[in-house]
């Protein structure tokens, strides 16, 4: 969830009113059919207070804005159905799932959680207690997304030869005053670049780094790319260019980063371990594969209505209310670019 709906939960809230009317989207999970009831000749797409609402009624009041809900449901059915899910998968939804509560429980304001129901109807779920579904829906859609950039991966790099991908290591040293280091700190300084020279920055870091994640991967930070910003890395801007600006094999000189919340002055080495696009997609670690996959869907227009459009193919999807077929067309078109339909 972005933490932008904290300061934006009023207006997303909107959407709670909106999805009441769109709940109506798959009622036939067996055979994928989106299908409505008629009343008074036209396709009832929800029964409210044994009311009907129509699809004319739909699109007469909520126009501007059912577009993306109904994109959404869309393709929460499609993933839902063409997704086997494991139990790795359900481990990790919850592991999701949790996270998101324990932040909601640590906010002192119902407003937090308000805005997370309110985001949770604009993906296509209708309350607080469907928070485990939309988490589970995310991992799924990852491996639909992840199966799909596997297959195609040879015409998808060609579309991130200019996108500076790259696995990069650091290594991390605690220094009183970076500007002026004491006889053991300069001592710890060159003990670790000796290291560097005569063995590997891995190993450097294995043995001398004080930043303890990285540190236990053998110095290991992640993936980042030309799209990487100093505050969605976590990376000080200066040690994020220096990295960006090393080729495959490079290290830094010594950077100083100053921690944001602490104040702090710390020195930093960083390494670019690679940048061949097959070796990446191919990396081991889970936290590379899915920050890699993250940028080839959001650097490629459109690439994930592609996979659903894909995957919907194996499926007996059909829609009896044209209007929805049409409109749903035309915003799958816009995502990837297209002229919609008339």
């Amino acid at each position: 969830m972005s933490d932008l709906i904290k300061d934006n939960w009023f207006v997303i809230l909107i959407a709670v009113i909106i999805i009441a009317f769109v709940g109506y989207f798959i009622v036939d999970s067996n055979k994928d059919n989106v299908s409505a009831k008629s009343s008074r000749g036209k396709d009832v797409l929800a029964v409210i207070a044994d009311t009907d609402i129509t699809a004319d009624e739909l699109y007469e009041d909520y126009k501007p804005f059912d577009g993306d809900l109904i994109y959404n449901m869309y393709r929460n059915a499609v993933v839902g159905q063409s997704v086997t899910t494991t139990k790795e998968m359900e481990e990790e939804a919850k592991k999701l799932e949790n996270t998101i509560r324990s932040r909601v429980s640590s906010q002192s304001s119902e407003a937090y959680r308000d805005a997370i129901t309110a985001e949770l109807a604009s993906y296509g779920f209708d309350s607080y207690d469907k928070l485990y579904d939309y988490c589970l829906m995310t991992v799924q859609q990852k491996a639909l997304n992840k199966e799909y950039v596997d297959a195609h991966f040879d015409e998808l790099k060609d579309k991130m030869k200019d996108s500076k991908a790259r696995v990069v290591s650091l290594i991390k040293m605690e220094a009183a005053d970076p500007k002026n280091l004491t006889e053991e700190e300069t001592k710890k300084r060159d003990n670790i670049d000796k290291a560097i020279e005569s063995g590997t920055f891995a190993d450097a870091a294995t043995a001398f780094s004080e930043d303890a994640d990285t540190a236990a991967k053998d110095g290991v930070f992640g993936y980042i790319d030309a799209s990487s910003t100093a505050s969605t890395t976590g990376l000080g801007a200066d040690l994020l260019s220096a990295a960006l600006a090393l080729n495959e094999g490079e290290t830094s000189d010594w950077i100083e980063v100053q921690n944001e919340s602490t104040g702090v002055i710390s020195l930093y080495k960083v390494h670019v371990d690679t940048t061949d696009l097959d070796t990446i997609h191919k990396s081991k670690d889970s936290d590379v594969q899915d920050s890699f996959l993250y940028a080839i869907m959001n650097d490629v227009p459109g690439l994930e209505v592609t996979v659903l459009e894909d995957a919907a193919k194996k499926l007996d999807v059909t829609f009896e209310d044209k209007a929805v077929q049409t409109k749903l067309e035309n915003y799958m078109a816009a995502q990837k670019g297209e002229t919609e339909n008339e």
